[in-house]
């Protein structure tokens, strides 16, 4: 998920008019040389917390996705993904992603080490 702007994932740490409401689940499957594989779950309104993405990484689908993003820059847009969907993010994003989706959204994130 790259790095967090504090240890609770709740708000940039220097920038508290950002808040962010509960976190998503996030367990690491695995965290290696080469890659890092997150899996998250997502209740509806659950966020990210603000990050920063330092690697190249991409995101798969798990389920249907309706997501609200929220850049630094102030940017806001929404997402809709289905499941099975592989999609490639920039490196350096710093943003809050939140579900918009009334059900449990499920998707890997692998970040690319190499």
């Amino acid at each position: 998920m790259g790095q967090y702007y504090n240890d609770a994932r709740d708000a940039l740490a220097s920038v508290k008019d950002l808040p962010v409401g509960k976190l998503a689940k996030r367990v690491v499957l695995t965290d290696n040389e080469v890659t890092r594989v997150s899996y998250f779950e997502f209740e509806q309104g659950d966020n990210t917390g603000w990050h920063k993405h330092a690697l190249n990484y991409c995101s798969l689908y798990l389920t249907d996705a309706t997501l609200f993003h929220t850049r630094i820059d102030g940017s806001q847009f929404s997402s809709s993904h289905v499941p099975q969907e592989f999609k490639i993010h920039p490196v350096g994003v710093e943003h809050n992603v939140r579900s918009e989706s009334p059900h449990v959204v499920k998707l890997l994130e692998i970040e690319f080490k190499t």
